[in-house]
Parts: structure tokens; sequence; C-alpha cells
């Protein structure tokens, strides 16, 4: 049989898809509460998040990596379905991109240049580097667990898009612990962590998800 034959098949297989898209439902809601579990039994909330919930910049953090866990759990809820094409979704992964970007623009239109840098490198970037990637180890063993039930035809991609939720969600609540609010910080080092665990995604799904 033809490796495009058997896609067309399994792509027609109803009770497979319905298989996968409950699978990473369960994983969806599995990987959230294990995120949730470690951070308040070991991180928790920023000392000043009464006054922090105040500000726009503290709050557009969680816009940027909310946006990162639902595009990324949208792709990967297509990209392990033989035969389902991605379109516009995998375009999708830019837009939390383009949020960061633009805030970032944004404050250095209104921020004195010497106190850029400051603000770019802030006092917290090995916490980032470190608590995002920890974070991220539960919900992406989820999302691979619940790959194996379908066929993606390019499994590294897979892996990396299961990355990249997993990434979404472990940021989102690390957002919460972060007292460096500068979307310039964001910009750097928020993409670097995640990179991290995305470049893992890849190559365990390069090993994991092969059909």
């Amino acid at each position: 049989m033809k490796t495009e034959n058997l896609i067309e098949l399994l792509a027609q297989d109803a009770p497979v898809r319905s298989s996968l898209t409950h699978m990473l439902q369960q994983a969806s809601i599995a990987a959230v509460l294990i995120v949730a579990i470690a951070f308040f039994s070991a991180i928790g909330f920023r000392h000043d998040i009464g006054a922090a919930l105040d500000t726009g910049r503290f709050l557009f953090k969680f816009v940027i990596t909310v946006a990162l866990a639902v595009t990324g759990s949208l792709v990967m809820y297509r990209i392990g379905k033989p035969g389902v094409p991605l379109h516009w979704w995998g375009w999708a992964l830019l837009v939390p991109l383009a949020l960061a970007v633009g805030a970032a623009v944004f404050e250095l239109s209104v921020m004195p240049p010497e106190t850029w840098v400051t603000r770019m490198i802030g006092h917290n970037s090995r916490l980032c580097l470190t608590i995002i990637p920890s974070l991220s180890v539960g919900p992406l063993a989820c999302f691979l667990v619940a790959l194996r039930h379908g066929a993606p035809t390019r499994p590294a991609l897979a892996g990396a898009v299961a990355g990249l939720a997993a990434a979404g969600i472990a940021a989102t609540f690390y957002a919460a612990n972060c007292d460096d609010d500068s979307p310039l910080f964001v910009l750097l080092w928020y993409p670097i962590a995640i990179a991290a665990v995305t470049a893992v995604g890849a190559l365990a799904g390069q090993k994991l998800l092969r059909w």
C-alpha cells in the first residue's frame, strides 16, 4: 500500500480521530493540573501580586502566554491527524510573537533609551530560563503520550508543537511569579525558555511519534 493511500485511510478513520481528540482533551486537563500543583506547592505568586494586577504590563504578559498555549494546542489537535490540513492554523503560532513584539515596540517608544537595556536584562532571567522548562516537563509528557494515539505524519514537528503548547501553559503560570513585567524582558527571555522546550519536544517527537 502506498503511503498516500494509507494516510487517506487513516484520515477517514473516525474512531482514530475521536480517540486522539479525547486523549488530547484529557492530556490538556492533566497538563494544567500538573503545572498548577507544581506552581502553587513550590513557587507561588509574586509578593506584590495585588499591586501587579492593577498594571497593564503585568496583565499583558498573560495575553501573550495564553495566546501561545491556545494556538499551540489548536495546532497540536490538528497535527496528530493524518490528512487534516493546517492551512492558516500554522500561521496562528505567530500571534503570540506578534503581540510580544508589538508590546516591546510600544515600550521602546515611551521609555527613555537609557532604560532599555536594564528593562531587557531584568533580574529574573535565570529563574525564567529554569522555571518555564521545568514546569513544561509534565505537560509535554502528557501531550506526547496523547499524540501516540494519533498518526502525525511529521513526528518531529508534532513534538515541537506539543512543546510550544506545554511551554505556553508553563509560561502562563510562571508569569504570575515573575516580577519583570517589561515587554522587553518578555520578548528576550521567555522565547529562549520556550525554544528550549520546543527543541526537546521535537527530539522526543522524532523518537516517540514515529509510525
